[in-house]
């Protein structure tokens, strides 16, 4: 093994370089020779840390999914009621759907996903299946106590609970912010969510 690929220093100013090479120009756009060039290293210090430009892209998008899915992978609070759990976890979910960096990468993501349908299921699956598989089984705990429902939810109507409730909270805000347009107040959002979540006790 080459020794400055032992080095984490290199290894970090690569990937960094990589996503912000990426997230600018695309996968077509950006070249090995600009990546290397950003991160101070030689192209062939990148070939001895990553097969190709294909798996340096790959790795790229997988740290920046699991990057930006750490506030959904917190245990959700079981010491609350449901509805104030759903408002926190709805809170969470809209701030990492609308952050920069998430909208940065899901454009990356849908421009390659031709290319590489692969990335696709890997980030649906770091994100919004991780949240449906969540709040489904928190859907189905709490009723069986009568938190927030009068009667027991079976395991499929949970699940599609938990999609309506996630399909709420994205609504037309990702919209709004893959096409650039100004977020709402966080006041407004923040009744929002609030929404989302009397809807679904509601029509549970």
């Amino acid at each position: 093994m080459p020794a400055e690929k032992s080095r984490p220093s290199k290894h970090d100013a690569i990937t960094r370089a990589a996503a912000e090479m990426f997230l600018a120009e695309g996968f077509d756009r950006a070249s090995l020779d600009q990546i290397a060039q950003r991160a101070g290293v030689s192209k062939q210090t990148i070939y001895s840390h990553f097969a190709d430009k294909e798996a340096l892209f790959k790795a790229i998008c997988a740290e920046l999914t699991e990057k930006l899915t750490i506030p959904l992978r917190k245990p959700l609070k079981q010491n609350a009621d449901l509805r104030s759990i759903l408002v926190r976890f709805g809170e969470d979910a809209l701030a990492m759907m609308l952050h920069p960096a998430s909208l940065d990468l899901h454009r990356l993501i849908v421009n390659a996903a031709a290319r590489f349908p692969e990335l696709g299921r890997a980030a649906y699956e770091a994100g919004a299946n991780r949240m449906l598989a969540d709040l489904g089984a928190l859907i189905v705990e709490r009723s069986r106590s009568g938190d927030g429902f009068a009667r027991h939810v079976e395991s499929e109507r949970a699940a599609v609970l938990a999609e309506q409730f996630v399909g709420m909270l994205r609504g037309f805000h990702q919209a709004r912010g893959l096409l650039g347009v100004d977020p709402a107040p966080a006041e407004a959002l923040q009744a929002y969510v609030a929404g989302c979540a009397d809807l679904l006790l509601r029509g549970a």
